[in-house]
């Protein structure tokens, strides 16, 4: 019973957050490119702009802050 439990809650977790995902593409997007074409020297901030963007959007969609 516990087991199913946790199942559905994990459940309910990934369409919440895939419906946070699918609404912010864009932004999303942006974030992945800059992460790509900087992978080779990725450093602690260095597509911030485009993460704040990306996780904006996020909260706005989820109603959520993180």
């Amino acid at each position: 019973m516990a087991g199913q439990q946790q199942a559905g809650k994990a459940r309910r977790l990934v369409l919440t957050l895939e419906k946070g995902l699918t609404g912010c593409a864009k932004e999303a997007t942006a974030y992945g490119q800059c992460v790509t074409a900087n992978i080779e020297t990725i450093g602690k901030h260095a597509c911030q702009t485009q993460f704040q963007a990306f996780k904006a959007c996020a909260q706005q969609t989820l109603k959520r802050k993180w």
